[in-house]
């Protein structure tokens, strides 16, 4: 199915009148449906702040907007139906009862799945933040539903709009630096312990750096070579941070594709403070006659060296940022169309994760063949 993990963190955050008007926070916000209403979209759960973000780009997504939010724990719906300027629902049912043609989900990630799942069964399109699921089993139970209801999961990966790396996509396809060799793709994030809330030190509820960080650069890593791995290989530790004895601050996995190039994936949770920026991206690809080196921090750069040419910049131009990218996506979404992700382009960056984090706890342990690819 056709249907439609970042250098850039978006966090602009609508900005709203504290004196906003109380009548529109009903609680049961009416259902809109017409051939002229815009596309309806809630946010189900906010309890990581990149939802915020995703939000801040649907104004410039056409023919849509936010109808509301929902979440948990009521001091976080309160503060974020503030923050928005849009209505709370009282429960996920009256979130769902509205009948959304999109939904955004910000949940803890041990939660996403089984909302992507409750979205698609009253016929909206789920667009989650990354990761979507934190063990096999969740995984297949979202395919099972997807392939039952016929709607489609859209894991939030703004990576693939960063313009960067879009250049880059298109020279590697194009032959600029021959066959692909190897793909490095690596994401330094700060870490900021006193911001983070006791579910993301835990196995069950954020899944481990492989699967929640490592989730952009795996399907980074498989997008540029244009298939699912044949072999994953991956290790993990913690030297940082012992008092959490399930968190990793550093990981990394070697993955061989069928076509012989090879990818490998550094996630961490060690950027320093100094760093303006909260991530250091940096994608290297190697090929038989040439290769480019991308960074997305406080350096920006993007360039490309072939037989005839070194250090030359990759052409940009045309290119929307991933603002603007992130604003299609959601139109896209909302309207039913192609948006360029292919949904089993999903189901590979999730399942080559837990595949990496199966290795990393098996202390390296290879896995050949894996299964669900």
């Amino acid at each position: 199915m056709n249907v439609a993990s970042a250098p850039q963190i978006i966090t602009c955050y609508s900005s709203i009148d504290s004196d906003h008007d109380k009548s529109h926070r009903d609680t049961h916000p009416p259902i809109r449906k017409g051939i002229d209403m815009p596309k309806q979209v809630v946010i189900l759960g906010t309890a990581h702040n990149h939802v915020f973000g995703m939000a801040d780009c649907i104004p410039d997504a056409t023919d849509c907007e936010l109808a509301g939010v929902w979440d948990e724990d009521p001091d976080r719906l309160a503060a974020a139906a503030k923050t928005l300027g849009v209505p709370p629902f009282e429960s996920l049912d009256a979130a769902l009862k509205t009948k959304p043609d999109l939904a955004m989900i910000g949940a803890v990630p041990c939660d996403r799945a089984e909302l992507a799942r409750r979205v698609i069964e009253v016929g909206g399109t789920a667009l989650p933040d990354k990761p979507l699921a934190l063990t096999h089993e969740e995984l297949d139970r979202t395919i099972d539903a997807v392939e039952k209801f016929g709607r489609p999961i859209v894991t939030f990966y703004p990576y693939r709009g960063t313009p960067s790396l879009v250049a880059a996509k298109r020279a590697l396809d194009k032959g600029r630096i021959g066959s692909l060799v190897r793909v490095f793709s690596s994401g330094p994030h700060q870490l900021r312990p006193p911001t983070r809330p006791q579910w993301h030190w835990t196995r069950a509820g954020n899944g481990g750096c492989l699967i929640d960080v490592g989730s952009h650069h795996v399907d980074m890593a498989c997008h540029m070579a244009g298939e699912a791995p044949d072999y994953i290989c991956a290790n993990h530790t913690n030297v940082g941070h012992p008092k959490h004895t399930e968190f990793q601050d550093f990981s990394q996995a070697l993955l061989r594709f069928p076509s012989g190039a090879l990818g490998h994936i550094e996630a961490d949770w060690c950027n320093p403070e100094s760093m303006k920026h909260f991530g250091d991206t940096r994608t290297w690809i190697q090929g038989t006659t040439g290769k480019i080196e991308v960074r997305e921090g406080d350096e920006r750069t993007a360039e490309i060296w072939t037989q005839a040419e070194a250090a030359a910049p990759l052409d940009t131009s045309g290119l929307p940022d991933v603002n603007a990218w992130s604003s299609k996506l959601i139109e896209d979404l909302c309207h039913g169309r192609d948006c360029g992700i292919d949904q089993s382009d999903i189901w590979r960056a999730s399942r080559v994760t837990l595949h990496a984090f199966d290795s990393a706890m098996a202390g390296g342990k290879p896995v050949d063949n894996p299964h669900g690819l």
